[in-house]
């Protein structure tokens, strides 16, 4: 079900990130991308039915927000869920575009990674769930549409940090 997790429907769309005055409809892209993933990755949570809105709760209630509703630390992901452990973040904006590619599909295709791109750069910020890297095909599960396909969605261009996970 996680596949179909949008910011935009379901019971979640009016969960405020922190004390933002945002919801994770506005606001709630990282969120429901990592939230995703960790669902993705079948781990344990600390969190009874987990979904977007029951994650962002649950963050909420470790203060992981900011008071503009921004998560605070990539590894407060871990008070969620233990076992999916932050790894770090690459800044990929002025990379080119088979260094993006070959960047991401380094980080993905190891066994047990989990990460979220962050698609638009300076004109904007949106993340999305990275799902597979096949060629030069990036697949994604998107919080913000209903496409698969992350630079026929987004211009390459404007992929600017990638955020990794791992479990196991």
């Amino acid at each position: 079900d996680y596949v179909n997790w949008k910011q935009y429907e379901g019971e979640w769309v009016s969960v405020q990130l922190g004390n933002s005055g945002k919801t994770i409809r506005q606001i709630g892209c990282l969120a429901t991308s990592l939230a995703i993933q960790i669902a993705k990755s079948g781990v344990q949570t600390n969190i009874g039915e987990f979904n977007p809105g029951t994650f962002v709760e649950y963050l909420n209630g470790q203060n992981a927000f900011s008071d503009g509703g921004a998560l605070l630390n990539y590894s407060d992901v871990e008070l969620a869920a233990p076992g999916f452990k932050y790894q770090g973040f690459i800044d990929v904006l002025y990379m080119s575009k088979e260094e993006k590619l070959n960047t991401i599909a380094g980080i993905v295709n190891q066994a047990g990674v989990y990460a979220v791109a962050e698609v638009k750069g300076e004109t904007g910020q949106h993340w999305v769930a990275i799902d597979s890297v096949s060629g030069d095909t990036i697949k994604m599960m998107d919080p913000g549409s209903s496409n698969t396909d992350m630079w026929d969605t987004y211009d390459w261009y404007n992929t600017s940090r990638i955020v990794y996970y791992k479990v196991g």
